[in-house]
Order: structure tokens, then C-alpha cells, then sequence
């Protein structure tokens, strides 16, 4: 669990940032400052132009150097134009001398120059926060500096969508627009043995999903809530040509009934598919409430994760391509959420489902996301009984 009340090295960076930023624009003077914070603004701008053109090339690259290619580019940008406009607002400087206009010069200078090593600060920090490098993401999530800037400077990834899509290939959705909340107070989660006790009963009805899309097999989970039909994450499936449904010995081809990006549900008929049907808890569970996720973690076996409910959040975020605002009805929960878990149950000592799986906290690893029970459940109710095949969109990676 992150500590709120410390600084980490972000923090740290940014301070002496400033303090360097101060002196050089008081040594400097105002044209230069202003120059150079045009300059990297037209720099940082280029390239956000530019990223359309480029991002078949870069989505060629793998998650984390892509992420670090991404960085250096606009820092690189962002750099030249603030060295080309600082140069020619020097020429300017120089020409109002020692005296008050000069003074007048350096004092506006000096507060120039704090206000582009708040952009500068913000910019990179906003790329780690949406990046692909946990380490880097933890840190800028829960940064102090990050979070006072936050609430008075929008996200990076709200002017530039691309930028969030080509910094973070994980193909999960956006759960929080900016940065994520820091997570509430840990409760108690049931140890392993009351967990498999817990989820026992929902084993038999939680199945691997297979999806080919995009030339790549992506996994993730699901469960089945009416004869024939198993619920997921749209996000698992999205762009998919073939998606297959594993279940104990059986493995079946299936058609997606209902692909939901916003939500980021999607309801799959798979006939041949022989389990008890879980059921929805008919209330969303409070803090406190024990459980156990199902999943299959980067498509291993079935595992049974202990979890415990932290949070409820109407949540902010983005569908599952990060183009629209969407807002969700969300658990945080207390268990270690991976890759490969996406649509597992979250399974509630009375045997309901308390939540679908679809997410892991960038701060902290051992912090998921659920959907809401009755969020999903009022979502798929219609179309259970359709048998028709719809699309399911492009990939998210």
C-alpha cells in the first residue's frame, strides 16, 4: 500500500526542478523563459500532430520500449523548441540592460521560469502515470507534486489521446481519467483456505477465453451465467476473429452476443458449454465484504485469488479503446489482480458474484478493479437468449 504521506523521487525531482528553473530564469530574464516555454510548447505540439503518422510504427515496438521511445521523443521535442526560443527571446534581454527595466526583466524571469519547470514536471509525469513500466507508474500515481498539479492541470491524455494509447499497450481500460485515487485503507482478506472455500462452489463455472485478434491469443476469463452463455470483459475479446471458451475438458468455438467497449462487457453463446449458471448478488457489497476472485493469471490454470472489497467508486475513466469519457460503477478491491484475470468472477461467501474482474491499480499491486454486479447484470440481461453474432471491433493493442 502506497504511503500518502511521504515523498518519493519524483517529488524530490520536481523541487530542485523548480529551484533551477527559478534561478535560471532570474539569471536570465523574461524573453528568454517565454521564448523557450513557446518554443516547447510548439515542440511538445509537433510531435502530439505527429503521433497519428507514426503509431503503426511504434505499435510495432514492445509495451515497455515503446513506452521509453514515446518519453524521449517528446522530452526531446519539448527540449530543442525551449532551447530555439530561449535563444532568440535572449537577444531581446540583453538590449534592456542593468537598470529597473532590466531588474523587471529578471524578477519576471524568475517566475517564468517556475512556470515551465511546472509544465515540464507535469509533462513528464503524466507520461510515466500512463505508461506501460509499473515501477515508473507507481510512482508517478503517487507522487504528491502529481497530485496537487493534478487538480488544477487536465490529464495529458485528455489533449492527446494518442499519447495514453501508444504509452500503455496492457489493452486494459482507462478506469480513472488522470490519476487513479490513492487506495483506501486496507481491511481484513480471507486467508487462502477460507478463500478456496469460498470459490469452490463457482469453479466448475468459470472458464478460460481465448481470443485470436490482430495476429496475437489473448486471455482472459469468464463465467457462465445462463446455459450457453459466459460473460467476460469486452476487452478480452475486442477484435477478435475466433474466440474460444475452455471449460474442464471442454473447449469450444463461440460468438459474441453482446460487446459492450464502454462498460467493457461482452456476453458470449456458446452452446455446447455444459456448467451451473452463476448468479448476480442482487446489492453491490460494501467495504468489508470477503471474497474470492477467479481467474486465470497470464493464462495459466485457474487460480483463486483472496479478495476483499475497499471502495465503491462512480468511477471517470474511458472505454476500452480510450476515445470516450465514460463513467462505471466500480469495486476497488484488496486482492492481486493480473493480466489474464480480466472477466473472472468475484465470488461472495453466499456463492453470488459480487463483481466482474477488470482491472489492477497502476500504484499498487495489490490493488484490482471490479465491475459492479448490478451494473453487469442489468447490461447482459437483454440479450441473454440472442444468439446472433456481433461485432466486436477493432483490437486495443
Amino acid at each position: 500500500m502506497p504511503d500518502t504521506d511521504r515523498v518519493n523521487l519524483l517529488d524530490v525531482g520536481a523541487v530542485v526542478l523548480i529551484v533551477l528553473a527559478f534561478v535560471s530564469g532570474l539569471r536570465s530574464g523574461l524573453f528568454p523563459q517565454l521564448g523557450g516555454l513557446l518554443g516547447a510548447v510548439v515542440g511538445g505540439g509537433l510531435v502530439i500532430l505527429l503521433l497519428p503518422a507514426i503509431r503503426g510504427v511504434a505499435e510495432s515496438v514492445d509495451p515497455a520500449p515503446r513506452a521509453v521511445l514515446v518519453l524521449t521523443l517528446l522530452l526531446l521535442a519539448v527540449g530543442l523548441g525551449e532551447g530555439l526560443g530561449a535563444s532568440a527571446g535572449r537577444a531581446i534581454s540583453l538590449r534592456l540592460g542593468q537598470g529597473v527595466l532590466g531588474s523587471a526583466d529578471r524578477l519576471a524571469g524568475a517566475a517564468m521560469g517556475v512556470a515551465q519547470g511546472i509544465l515540464v514536471i507535469w509533462l513528464a509525469g503524466s507520461l510515466m502515470a500512463a505508461g506501460s513500466i509499473p515501477r515508473l507508474a507507481s510512482v508517478a500515481q503517487t507522487s504528491t507534486v502529481m497530485r496537487n498539479l493534478s487538480a488544477y492541470l487536465p490529464p495529458l491524455t485528455e489533449i492527446a489521446g494518442d499519447i495514453g494509447q501508444l504509452m500503455d499497450a496492457s489493452g486494459l481500460p482507462e478506469v480513472f481519467v488522470g490519476l487513479e485515487p490513492f487506495p483506501a485503507p486496507p481491511v481484513d482478506v480471507p486467508a487462502n483456505p477460507q478463500a478456496r472455500a469460498i470459490a469452490e462452489p463457482a469453479e466448475a463455472s468459470t472458464a478460460r477465453v481465448s481470443t485470436i485478434a490482430c495476429n496475437a491469443i489473448l486471455t482472459g476469463t469468464g463465467f457462465v451465467v445462463r446455459n450457453g452463455y459466459v460473460v467476460t470483459n469486452a476487452h478480452v475479446v475486442a477484435g477478435g476473429s475466433t474466440v474460444r471458451v475452455t471449460l474442464g475438458n471442454q473447449a469450444v468455438d463461440s460468438r459474441v452476443v453482446l460487446f459492450d467497449p464502454s462498460l467493457d462487457v461482452a456476453v458470449l453463446w456458446s452452446p455446447d458449454i455444459d456448467a451451473a449458471p452463476l448468479r448476480f448478488a442482487a446489492q453491490d457489497p460494501k467495504r468489508s465484504t470477503v471474497g474470492a476472485a477467479l481467474g486465470h493469471p497470464n493464462g495459466r490454470d485457474l487460480t483463486v485469488i483472496p479478495a476483499a472489497v475497499t471502495g465503491e467508486y462512480q468511477a471517470t475513466g474511458r472505454d476500452i479503446y480510450g476515445e470516450r469519457r465514460v463513467t462505471r460503477d466500480i469495486l476497488e478491491l484488496q486482492a492481486q489482480i493480473e493480466p489474464g484475470d480480466s472477466g473472472g468472477p468475484l465470488i461472495l461467501k453466499d456463492g453470488t458474484v459480487g463483481g466482474v474482474v477488470f482491472a489492477e491499480a497502476r500504484s499498487d499491486e495489490n490493488v484490482g478493479y471490479a465491475l459492479s454486479p448490478t451494473a453487469v447484470a442489468a447490461d447482459i440481461t437483454p440479450v441473454l437468449g440472442r444468439q446472433t453474432q456481433v461485432s466486436t471491433g477493432p483490437c486495443t493493442r
